[in-house]
Protein backbone atom coordinates (compact mmCIF):
# COMPACT_ATOMS: atom_id res chain seq x y z
CA UNK A 1 0.00 0.00 0.00
CA UNK A 2 0.98 3.40 -0.48
CA UNK A 3 2.48 5.43 2.14
CA UNK A 4 0.68 9.21 1.76
CA UNK A 5 1.70 12.01 3.80
CA UNK A 6 -1.66 13.75 5.76
CA UNK A 7 -1.49 16.75 3.69
CA UNK A 8 -3.19 19.13 0.69
CA UNK A 9 -1.58 17.86 -2.10
CA UNK A 10 -3.39 20.21 -4.28
CA UNK A 11 -0.80 22.91 -2.82
CA UNK A 12 1.51 21.41 -4.82
CA UNK A 13 0.00 20.13 -8.02
CA UNK A 14 -1.28 22.41 -10.49
CA UNK A 15 -4.12 20.71 -12.85
CA UNK A 16 -5.02 22.01 -16.45
CA UNK A 17 -8.07 20.35 -17.84
CA UNK A 18 -7.98 19.68 -21.38
CA UNK A 19 -10.75 18.76 -24.25
CA UNK A 20 -8.69 16.20 -25.96
CA UNK A 21 -7.03 17.43 -29.65
CA UNK A 22 -8.47 21.41 -29.42
CA UNK A 23 -6.49 23.59 -30.15
CA UNK A 24 -7.47 25.74 -27.34
CA UNK A 25 -6.03 23.04 -25.38
CA UNK A 26 -2.67 23.33 -27.34
CA UNK A 27 -2.20 27.04 -25.98
CA UNK A 28 -3.26 26.49 -22.65
CA UNK A 29 -0.90 23.49 -21.96
CA UNK A 30 2.13 25.82 -23.80
CA UNK A 31 1.02 28.93 -21.50
CA UNK A 32 0.82 26.64 -18.51
CA UNK A 33 4.34 25.18 -18.89
CA UNK A 34 6.04 28.85 -19.21
CA UNK A 35 4.04 30.29 -16.28
CA UNK A 36 4.10 27.67 -13.87
CA UNK A 37 7.60 26.26 -14.91
CA UNK A 38 6.72 22.72 -13.18
CA UNK A 39 9.54 20.20 -11.52
CA UNK A 40 7.51 17.70 -12.80
CA UNK A 41 4.87 17.20 -15.62
CA UNK A 42 2.26 14.32 -14.85
CA UNK A 43 0.13 13.19 -18.09
CA UNK A 44 -2.98 11.37 -18.67
CA UNK A 45 -1.55 8.40 -20.36
CA UNK A 46 0.29 5.33 -20.37
CA UNK A 47 3.24 4.09 -21.74
CA UNK A 48 1.40 2.62 -24.68
CA UNK A 49 -0.98 5.30 -25.33
CA UNK A 50 1.87 7.73 -25.07
CA UNK A 51 4.46 5.82 -26.89
CA UNK A 52 2.04 5.12 -29.99
CA UNK A 53 0.38 9.41 -29.96
CA UNK A 54 4.63 9.99 -29.73
CA UNK A 55 5.61 7.87 -32.70
CA UNK A 56 2.57 9.09 -34.81
CA UNK A 57 3.61 12.50 -34.28
CA UNK A 58 7.26 12.19 -34.78
CA UNK A 59 6.64 10.29 -38.35
CA UNK A 60 3.76 13.03 -39.56
CA UNK A 61 4.47 15.10 -42.45
CA UNK A 62 2.50 17.82 -40.67
CA UNK A 63 4.60 17.97 -37.54
CA UNK A 64 5.22 21.19 -36.09
CA UNK A 65 2.22 22.61 -37.93
CA UNK A 66 -0.46 20.24 -37.35
CA UNK A 67 -3.25 21.61 -35.57
CA UNK A 68 -4.91 18.01 -34.06
CA UNK A 69 -1.88 16.96 -32.40
CA UNK A 70 -2.54 15.59 -28.80
CA UNK A 71 -1.95 17.87 -25.72
CA UNK A 72 -0.07 15.56 -23.78
CA UNK A 73 2.16 15.37 -26.75
CA UNK A 74 2.39 18.87 -27.01
CA UNK A 75 3.25 19.57 -23.69
CA UNK A 76 6.54 17.15 -23.70
CA UNK A 77 7.50 18.85 -26.93
CA UNK A 78 6.49 22.33 -25.15
CA UNK A 79 9.06 21.70 -22.21
CA UNK A 80 12.26 20.94 -24.90
CA UNK A 81 15.30 21.02 -22.56
CA UNK A 82 15.01 21.40 -19.36
CA UNK A 83 15.22 19.51 -16.39
CA UNK A 84 11.52 18.50 -15.59
CA UNK A 85 10.32 14.67 -14.82
CA UNK A 86 7.29 13.67 -17.18
CA UNK A 87 5.17 10.95 -15.64
CA UNK A 88 2.60 8.84 -17.18
CA UNK A 89 -0.12 8.33 -14.55
CA UNK A 90 -2.60 6.89 -16.15
CA UNK A 91 -3.87 3.51 -15.77
CA UNK A 92 -3.22 1.20 -19.06
CA UNK A 93 -5.77 0.45 -21.51
CA UNK A 94 -5.25 -3.16 -20.79
CA UNK A 95 -6.32 -3.10 -17.05
CA UNK A 96 -8.91 -0.87 -17.88
CA UNK A 97 -10.85 -3.36 -20.41
CA UNK A 98 -9.55 -6.22 -17.02
CA UNK A 99 -11.44 -3.81 -14.64
CA UNK A 100 -14.46 -3.40 -16.82
CA UNK A 101 -15.23 -7.05 -17.50
CA UNK A 102 -14.72 -7.80 -13.60
CA UNK A 103 -16.95 -4.82 -12.47
CA UNK A 104 -19.94 -5.98 -15.61
CA UNK A 105 -19.69 -9.04 -13.46
CA UNK A 106 -19.27 -7.81 -10.09
CA UNK A 107 -22.74 -5.62 -10.77
CA UNK A 108 -24.57 -8.04 -12.95
CA UNK A 109 -24.88 -5.53 -15.37
CA UNK A 110 -26.29 -6.90 -18.16
CA UNK A 111 -26.41 -3.41 -20.39
CA UNK A 112 -23.92 -3.62 -23.68
CA UNK A 113 -21.15 -1.80 -23.00
CA UNK A 114 -21.07 1.90 -24.26
CA UNK A 115 -19.36 2.48 -27.68
CA UNK A 116 -18.84 6.38 -26.60
CA UNK A 117 -16.46 6.98 -24.28
CA UNK A 118 -17.53 8.95 -21.34
CA UNK A 119 -14.44 11.91 -22.14
CA UNK A 120 -14.88 11.62 -25.96
CA UNK A 121 -15.11 14.91 -27.22
CA UNK A 122 -18.45 15.75 -29.11
CA UNK A 123 -19.13 18.41 -31.68
CA UNK A 124 -20.82 21.01 -29.35
CA UNK A 125 -17.87 20.43 -26.14
CA UNK A 126 -15.41 21.37 -29.28
CA UNK A 127 -17.02 23.79 -30.19
CA UNK A 128 -17.65 25.75 -27.30
CA UNK A 129 -14.34 24.82 -25.56
CA UNK A 130 -12.36 26.62 -28.58
CA UNK A 131 -14.68 29.17 -27.69
CA UNK A 132 -13.33 29.53 -24.74
CA UNK A 133 -16.56 28.80 -23.64
CA UNK A 134 -15.34 26.44 -21.08
CA UNK A 135 -17.13 26.20 -17.73
CA UNK A 136 -20.19 25.91 -20.97
CA UNK A 137 -18.76 22.97 -22.10
CA UNK A 138 -17.79 21.40 -18.96
CA UNK A 139 -21.64 21.66 -18.01
CA UNK A 140 -22.10 20.32 -20.92
CA UNK A 141 -19.72 17.49 -21.08
CA UNK A 142 -20.95 16.94 -16.57
CA UNK A 143 -24.58 16.29 -17.99
CA UNK A 144 -23.02 13.98 -20.26
CA UNK A 145 -21.28 11.84 -17.79
CA UNK A 146 -24.54 11.96 -15.23
CA UNK A 147 -26.17 10.12 -18.03
CA UNK A 148 -23.56 7.39 -18.04
CA UNK A 149 -23.24 6.94 -14.49
CA UNK A 150 -27.10 6.57 -14.00
CA UNK A 151 -26.94 4.21 -17.08
CA UNK A 152 -24.06 2.24 -16.90
CA UNK A 153 -22.34 2.48 -13.20
CA UNK A 154 -19.80 0.01 -13.94
CA UNK A 155 -18.64 1.85 -16.77
CA UNK A 156 -18.44 5.13 -14.30
CA UNK A 157 -17.00 3.06 -11.86
CA UNK A 158 -13.74 1.59 -13.88
CA UNK A 159 -13.37 4.64 -16.20
CA UNK A 160 -14.02 8.18 -13.74
CA UNK A 161 -13.48 6.94 -9.85
CA UNK A 162 -10.98 4.09 -10.55
CA UNK A 163 -8.87 6.41 -12.48
CA UNK A 164 -9.32 8.98 -10.83
CA UNK A 165 -8.07 7.21 -7.67
CA UNK A 166 -5.15 5.60 -9.17
CA UNK A 167 -4.00 8.82 -10.63
CA UNK A 168 -4.50 10.93 -7.90
CA UNK A 169 -2.32 7.99 -5.42
CA UNK A 170 0.24 8.68 -8.10
CA UNK A 171 0.47 12.22 -8.26
CA UNK A 172 0.83 11.95 -4.17
CA UNK A 173 3.87 9.37 -4.30
CA UNK A 174 5.41 11.99 -6.88
CA UNK A 175 5.22 14.65 -4.41
CA UNK A 176 5.73 12.75 -1.64
CA UNK A 177 9.09 11.67 -3.26
CA UNK A 178 10.04 14.96 -3.42
CA UNK A 179 9.18 16.42 0.03
CA UNK A 180 11.02 13.55 1.46
CA UNK A 181 13.95 14.10 -1.21
CA UNK A 182 13.90 18.07 -0.13
CA UNK A 183 12.91 18.91 -4.07
CA UNK A 184 10.68 21.39 -5.23
CA UNK A 185 7.51 20.40 -5.76
CA UNK A 186 5.50 22.14 -8.51
CA UNK A 187 3.55 19.27 -10.74
CA UNK A 188 1.83 20.43 -13.52
CA UNK A 189 -0.98 17.44 -14.32
CA UNK A 190 -2.62 17.55 -17.38
CA UNK A 191 -6.00 15.26 -17.32
CA UNK A 192 -9.17 15.32 -19.28
CA UNK A 193 -11.66 18.19 -17.96
CA UNK A 194 -13.76 14.78 -16.71
CA UNK A 195 -11.29 13.83 -14.34
CA UNK A 196 -10.49 17.56 -12.69
CA UNK A 197 -12.70 17.72 -10.00
CA UNK A 198 -12.37 13.95 -8.76
CA UNK A 199 -8.74 14.23 -8.54
CA UNK A 200 -8.88 17.76 -6.86
CA UNK A 201 -10.97 16.21 -4.27
CA UNK A 202 -9.21 13.13 -3.47
CA UNK A 203 -5.42 15.26 -3.26
CA UNK A 204 -6.88 18.07 -0.50
CA UNK A 205 -8.36 14.53 1.62
CA UNK A 206 -6.09 12.07 1.37
CA UNK A 207 -7.44 9.82 3.11
CA UNK A 208 -10.02 9.15 0.58
CA UNK A 209 -7.15 7.81 -1.73
CA UNK A 210 -6.16 5.40 0.52
CA UNK A 211 -10.31 4.52 1.49
CA UNK A 212 -10.78 4.18 -2.40
CA UNK A 213 -7.87 2.09 -3.19
CA UNK A 214 -9.19 -0.67 -0.40
CA UNK A 215 -13.03 -0.27 -1.68
CA UNK A 216 -12.02 -0.76 -5.34
CA UNK A 217 -9.43 -3.29 -4.26
CA UNK A 218 -7.25 -1.03 -6.71
CA UNK A 219 -3.58 -2.17 -6.71
CA UNK A 220 -1.20 0.76 -6.37
CA UNK A 221 1.98 1.21 -8.69
CA UNK A 222 4.41 3.57 -9.14
CA UNK A 223 3.39 6.10 -12.31
CA UNK A 224 6.08 5.72 -15.42
CA UNK A 225 8.99 7.77 -15.56
CA UNK A 226 9.30 8.51 -19.74
CA UNK A 227 12.47 11.22 -19.50
CA UNK A 228 14.66 13.25 -17.42
CA UNK A 229 16.67 15.64 -19.72
CA UNK A 230 19.70 17.47 -17.24
CA UNK A 231 20.34 20.81 -18.87
CA UNK A 232 24.39 21.33 -18.70
CA UNK A 233 25.40 24.54 -18.91
CA UNK A 234 28.66 25.26 -20.66
CA UNK A 235 31.96 26.34 -19.00
CA UNK A 236 30.44 24.48 -15.72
Amino acid sequence: MIEIHGIDYTEYVDIVGTAHFTRRSLKDVRMAIRLLKPSDVAIELDWVRFRWLNTTCIGCSKRGSCTGVCEFIEAVDALGNVDTNIWLVDMTEREIRKRLRENRLKYGNSRPELREHPQSNDYKTVALWEKGLKEKAIDYSKRKLKNIQNMNPSLWNVLIEERDTLMSARLAWITSENIDHGKQSKILTLVGAAHVEGINNLLCNPKRIRDNLRRFNLPFSKPTLIRRVEVTVQGE
